[in-house]
C-alpha cells in the first residue's frame, strides 16, 4: 500500500498543489511592494538615527559619537545601517547616484559648495519637507531648511542617493 493512513492521499494532493500554486503565482508583485515598503523603512530609519544626535556639538575632523562635523556625521549615521560612503563632503558627492532638484527622497545626501572652502565643503541627511540634518559649525548637529536659509539655498550644490 503506497498510503500508509487515510490522510496520506490528501497530503499529497495538497502539497503538489501549493508546489503548482508557488511555481505559477505572480511572485513579484508582493515582492516588488514588500521591496518598496524595506526601502521606505530603510530610509526613515537613517533620518531617525540622524535626529537623535541632535545636539551634539561641532567639531571640525570630528567623527562622532560625542561630536561631529559634517561628513563625519553623515558617515557616522550611514555607518550604523551597515552602508560605508567616504569620509569628505567632497568624496561623498560622488557616492551613489545622483537625485535630480527638487526628488529627494528621505536619507539622500544633500551637499553644498562653497560655504568654508572652494568646492563641495558641506553635507547633510535629507528629513524631509526640504529639511537636512546635518553638523553645522554655529549650533552642532541642527535641523535646517535648506531652500529657505539663504546662506545653504545659494550653495546647493546636488544631491546622491546611497539608500536604495
Amino acid at each position: 500500500m503506497l498510503f500508509k493512513t487515510k490522510r496520506g492521499p490528501k497530503v499529497l494532493a495538497s502539497l503538489l498543489l501549493a508546489a503548482v500554486v508557488i511555481t505559477f503565482a505572480p511572485f513579484n508583485l508582493l515582492t516588488d511592494q514588500a521591496e518598496a515598503a524595506t526601502r521606505f523603512s530603510n530610509r526613515y530609519s537613517v533620518v531617525t538615527t540622524a535626529r537623535k544626535y541632535i545636539g551634539r556639538p561641532y567639531v571640525f575632523g570630528a567623527n562622532g559619537p560625542k561630536s561631529f562635523d559634517c561628513s563625519g556625521f553623515t558617515r557616522y549615521v550611514y555607518r550604523l545601517h551597515g552602508y560605508y560612503i567616504p569620509r569628505t563632503a567632497a568624496s561623498q558627492s560622488r557616492a551613489g547616484t545622483a537625485v535630480a532638484k527638487g526628488q529627494w527622497r528621505y536619507g539622500d545626501l544633500i551637499f553644498f559648495r562653497n560655504t568654508y572652502k572652494a568646492g563641495i565643503s558641506h553635507v547633510g541627511i535629507y528629513a524631509g519637507n526640504n529639511r537636512i540634518v546635518h553638523a553645522w559649525p554655529r549650533t552642532g548637529v541642527t535641523v535646517h531648511n535648506f531652500t529657505t536659509y539663504k546662506y545653504l539655498s545659494s550653495r546647493y550644490a546636488g544631491a546622491r542617493r546611497i539608500l536604495k
